[in-house]
């Protein structure tokens, strides 16, 4: 019955009919609900451009074409073309060779 305090009268969310993930007690007694895989993949995407954009700032020429390749494809980022091509030229004329940025397979 509506007004009773009943399950309807809770408001509702957007996401209220999807599963929500499993709580996970962890070692120290902490509980931790789990993320889904792809927020997971896309925090450590973020947080491996953060990495490769300090290493590359600091010099890393490897660093620097990588993070060039990034920003190009938006990886792990907001894709910015022209910026990347500025890391990416940046690493070529220290010397870096592009080609060795991707395995071929």
């Amino acid at each position: 019955m509506a007004g009773q305090g009943g399950s309807q009268d809770a408001p509702s969310s957007s996401n209220a009919a999807e599963p929500q993930p499993p709580v996970v007690m962890l070692a120290d007694g902490r509980l931790q609900q789990r993320a889904k895989l792809g927020a997971v993949v896309a925090d450590a995407l973020r947080r491996w451009y953060q990495e490769t954009e300090k290493e590359a700032l600091r010099g890393d020429v490897k660093a620097q074409a990588l993070l060039g390749q990034m920003l190009i494809e938006g990886y792990g980022c907001q894709a910015d073309p022209a910026k990347g091509r500025e890391w990416a030229d940046k690493a070529r004329r220290r010397g870096y060779r592009m080609d060795g940025v991707y395995c071929k397979i």
